[in-house]
């Protein structure tokens, strides 16, 4: 978990800014979505492959040889099937999608503000690159 905290002189500026980071964030979505529909289809070539490899030799086919080594804040994987792969990416389309929601809203109540010209400060405060406060000083 990440905090920062951005000061703005205007409103304009934190709308500008929030527009930037929800573009860079659908950017990001756009690529992600695109590697996850190739390992889905992976995922179901390998799947298809098991079931044929049953159906002809009448055994399971052992799952692969993924190995996780749990770290105290994050794992590493090795070898992983595409299924898993497919696991990991969906939560961070998720997590993607969800930021750029937050944003949008946080932008939607800002904007009506940004056309009054006042001598105010912005400061936002970001956790994990959502706002979660906006502080005024004028």
């Amino acid at each position: 978990m990440s905090a920062v905290i951005v000061e703005y002189a205007s409103f304009n500026e934190a709308v500008k800014a929030i527009d930037e980071k929800i573009s860079s964030l659908k950017q990001q979505l756009a690529f992600l979505l695109k590697r996850f529909e190739d390992i889905r289809a992976r995922a179901e070539q390998e799947r298809k492959l098991k079931e044929l490899l049953k159906a002809l030799a009448g055994v399971e086919v052992p799952p692969s040889q993924a190995r996780v080594l749990d770290m105290k804040d994050f794992k590493i994987v090795i070898n992983p099937d595409a299924a898993y792969e497919s696991n990991v990416l969906e939560e961070a389309l998720t997590r993607i999608n969800k930021a750029i929601t937050i944003l949008q809203a946080v932008r939607k109540t800002v904007e009506p503000l940004a056309g009054i010209d006042v001598g105010a400060r912005i400061t936002l405060i970001y956790q994990d690159d959502i706002p979660q406060v906006v502080l005024v000083r004028y």
